[in-house]
């Protein structure tokens, strides 16, 4: 089942929120916190707000409160919102999930929910952060991309070392190669094809899609 995280970082244009989720066609929506704002902004009442809501205002929740599930925290807890949002995801069964707002002008959020793509990748959950800009996932085999002709693509290690490293399709190809965090020489490669390949052999990678045409 398929999934979608509002969370309260930076939006841009919101009619490109609008019009994906009128394509992903998502089961349930859930709100972090602040990230109701958009919801509303964009005309879309969430099925489930969760969080400590110290970035909702009062009349924003009492227009929510009685048209969704209200899951409360405390302010002072070990787990950020949207670690909260992937939570309950997963726990209700969807294991199909794009993160909106996640990223921003804070460097640490943004970092911290790039982080929290692993904890739903090792609960065998495929979740990636969409913005207007980016598309970011993980993945530990294999994975075919199309759509994707004069693209720029990253990939990089997530884990410390990825190696066995194919690249397919690219304007720079790779064979069984090795990358370190240390030398994540695998940014900003560009799609040749429409259809390109990547595949590792063990670590973890992080894909980033970027609207970038070279």
């Amino acid at each position: 089942m398929k999934a979608v995280i509002l969370g309260n970082g930076t939006y841009g244009d919101l009619n490109f929120y609008k019009d994906y989720l009128y394509k992903y066609n998502p089961d349930i929506i859930i709100c972090a916190d602040g990230g109701l704002k958009t919801a509303l902004k964009i005309g879309i009442i969430p099925h489930v707000l969760l969080g400590d809501f110290d970035s909702v205002e009062k009349e924003e929740y009492d227009y929510i409160k009685e048209k969704a599930k209200i899951v409360t925290y405390q302010k002072r807890k070990d787990f950020t919102d949207v670690s909260l949002c992937l939570k309950y995801a997963a726990e209700n069964g969807y294991n199909d999930i794009v993160l909106f707002g996640v990223l921003g002008t804070r460097f640490d959020h943004s970092l911290v929910n790039v982080y929290l793509l692993k904890n739903a990748f090792d609960n065998f959950s495929k979740a990636r952060i969409i913005n207007e800009y980016n598309e970011i996932f993980l993945i530990n085999n294999y994975v075919r991309l199309s759509g994707v002709k004069n693209k720029t693509i990253s990939v990089l290690p997530y884990s410390d070392v990825i190696d066995g490293i194919y690249l397919k399709g690219f304007s720079y190809p790779l064979y069984n190669a090795v990358m370190s965090k240390e030398n994540p020489y695998g940014v900003s490669n560009y799609a040749d094809n429409d259809t390109v390949e990547i595949k590792i052999n063990s670590g973890t990678a992080l894909i980033v899609i970027t609207q970038d045409n070279y």
